[in-house]
């Protein structure tokens, strides 16, 4: 279950498609207990200049100077992880939309049956992404979702894998957990800390606090670098 409201944006010149596609979307999400912010735009300039992060972008094609292509370019260097639909009556651009890792293309008028199997495969990637490992103790599997991860932290010779539902303690160095939690909300704080900025309740310079509960440190060498990319993430949420 997606544990967090997601933050989706429209951008089309036609105000009926923009109803349109954010009518589904939410019958869509309502079914399935999914809150969401939309931010609509009718012009793309705009968006172009005011690129925040998003979970979801859907994008007309040809929208005048500023077309669905570079401003999937701009929404992905903000967000590599973003799932982005092009919502359009051209397939010229095809090449261009794969060169930006274009999730779907949509057909106008709008196709509804591929929208809602898009948007299935979409919160497959963005919340059931498991991880498998195996518990010290008694070399049990577990597995869990990467998005109910607070944080990850080494003790000894062990790595301790904090989540919504219990703390675990396993044989894994940090490179494993570097390699598995790549979504944009996980960041490496401290040698031995990656935590999950989702459940960030207080943040000063030196300690994060999440849940209001697991106060991590931060390194001094990260501090400056965390501080940009903790604003960059927050200012879009």
């Amino acid at each position: 279950m997606w544990g967090k409201k997601m933050k989706i944006v429209i951008c089309d010149d036609d105000n009926i498609y923009i109803n349109d596609i954010k009518k589904n979307v939410i019958n869509f999400l309502q079914e399935r207990n999914i809150t969401a912010d939309f931010d609509l735009f009718d012009d793309s300039r705009l968006l172009f200049e005011n690129i925040n992060y998003y979970d979801i972008a859907f994008l007309d094609i040809e929208m005048g100077e500023v077309n669905g292509i570079k401003i999937a370019t701009r929404l992905k260097e903000h967000n590599p992880h973003i799932i982005i639909f092009i919502i359009t009556a051209y397939d010229k651009y095809l090449d261009d939309a794969m060169d930006v890792d274009v999730f779907r293309f949509i057909n106008k008028p709008l196709d509804t049956k591929r929208l809602v199997s898009g948007l299935e495969k979409a919160l497959e990637l963005l919340d059931k992404t498991e991880i498998s490992f195996y518990l010290k103790k008694d070399n049990e599997h577990k597995k869990v979702f990467s998005n109910d991860i607070l944080y990850v932290e080494i003790v000894g010779r062990s790595t301790k894998v904090v989540t919504v539902s219990g703390e675990y303690i396993t044989d894994y160095k940090m490179n494993f957990w570097k390699e598995k939690l790549t979504a944009t909300y996980f960041y490496q704080i401290h040698n031995s800390f990656i935590a999950n900025l989702k459940y960030v309740t207080k943040y000063r310079r030196d300690t994060l606090v999440l849940s209001e509960k697991y106060s991590l440190p931060i390194s001094y060498r990260t501090q400056a670098s965390f501080k940009k990319y903790f604003l960059k993430y927050n200012s879009g949420r």
